[in-house]
């Protein structure tokens, strides 16, 4: 086996790990929002668990708070693994790949700037909750690199499709 099958074979051996990772996930968030006692998976550093206990947040706002990380996790499990068939498949830098790149990149930004908004939607729906906003460095700078990356491979890959036409 040359390297190639190699790393496509290990690239759907992968995908069907994310997926299959997924699906727990996914069920262990739906115990999560329906057995309200429990102390087994915490939501959003435990202060979505600690309103709900408490009583200050209905299973409906509860939802709608939580709703957009569930989109983000569903979005970029469906783009990883998009990702993972395109080497699957051998295509490592083709318009595919990048767009499943650019994706990857967008949802992380998106949810970090959900992350920063969501303390903000908790103290609006209980006033009561001292909640804070935590803005990382390290992620911020990840994000800032993750979207150079990006930019510069889909520049690369412009250069290199030029190229490939003058030929």
């Amino acid at each position: 086996m040359d390297r190639l099958e190699k790393i496509q074979r290990v690239s759907g051996v992968l995908r069907y790990v994310l997926l299959l990772a997924a699906l727990m996930l996914g069920g262990a968030i739906a115990l999560a929002l329906a057995a309200p006692n429990q102390d087994l998976i915490i939501l959003g550093d435990g202060q979505l668990n600690a309103l709900r206990q408490g009583g200050l947040v209905s299973p409906a706002l509860l939802l709608a708070l939580a709703t957009p990380f569930g989109i983000f996790l569903a979005l970029g499990v469906y783009w990883l693994q998009r990702l993972f068939s395109e080497y699957q498949q051998g295509h490592f830098f083709t318009d595919a790949s990048m767009r499943c790149y650019v994706w990857l990149v967008w949802l992380k930004a998106a949810a970090f700037i959900y992350g920063i908004v969501w303390p903000l939607l908790l103290t609006a729906v209980a006033p009561t909750q001292d909640i804070g906003i935590t803005i990382e460095a390290g992620t911020l700078v990840e994000l800032v690199v993750l979207l150079i990356i990006v930019h510069l491979l889909k520049a690369a890959q412009q250069i290199n499709d030029e190229n490939k036409a003058f030929v």
